[in-house]
């Protein structure tokens, strides 16, 4: 009895096998319930697909108003009015702490120490490669206010390139804590003339 139910499950074994490594013309697993769930279209960059009788780019803006996650919207624009109006009225909202200066100096020796130098003085090594060194942020630079220096860094200022896509809002505000060490104790004299230097530096 025993060995005949061993050749009948053998024999409904072999039969499964062959059956399942047939050639069919279709394979096909049956009925799929909502196939578009987990057979997506593969949409190729910068390729046009079809939905609803439409031919939409796959490469789509975002809709209007949107902004990236973690992305905050900054006022002044790239002229020489918004240089002006950033510089009167943008306050650091970052307490310098012991911590952030700490920050702020790992920040200041990967993205501005190869042209200002370390101690600010636009003595660095790619500095000395350019038509003109930085100015120094003791001498000429010492009253720029902490609303013109995060401009500067957000948007680039001369030869220096905009950093806004390399450092977020914060770390910007953190290398203006920096950049305000290395200017030192700010000059009580008229800040025109400072105005004046750094025009003549342009």
């Amino acid at each position: 009895m025993n060995y005949n139910i061993s050749i009948i499950k053998i024999a409904s074994l072999l039969l499964i096998m062959f059956v399942s490594c047939g050639k069919h013309e279709q394979q096909s697993p049956g009925y799929e319930f909502m196939p578009d769930m987990y057979r997506s279209p593969s949409l190729e960059y910068y390729g046009v697909h079809t939905l609803n009788g439409d031919t939409l780019l796959n490469t789509m803006k975002p809709v209007n108003g949107t902004i990236p996650r973690g992305y905050m919207p900054y006022e002044y624009p790239n002229t020489n009015e918004g240089y002006e109006a950033a510089g009167a009225n943008l306050k650091n909202p970052l307490t310098l702490t012991p911590q952030v200066e700490k920050e702020a100096e790992t920040l200041y020796t990967k993205y501005c120490l190869h042209c200002h130098g370390a101690t600010g003085m636009g003595d660095g090594k790619v500095g000395d490669k350019l038509p003109g060194a930085p100015p120094a942020y003791s001498t000429v630079l010492k009253n720029l206010s902490e609303g013109k220096i995060f401009h500067s860094i957000t948007y680039g200022k001369n030869l220096m390139g905009a950093h806004a896509s390399m450092l977020t809002t914060a770390e910007r505000w953190k290398l203006v804590h920096y950049v305000q060490k290395l200017q030192g104790p700010k000059e009580i004299a008229d800040s025109k003339s400072t105005e004046k230097k750094e025009k003549n530096k342009k």
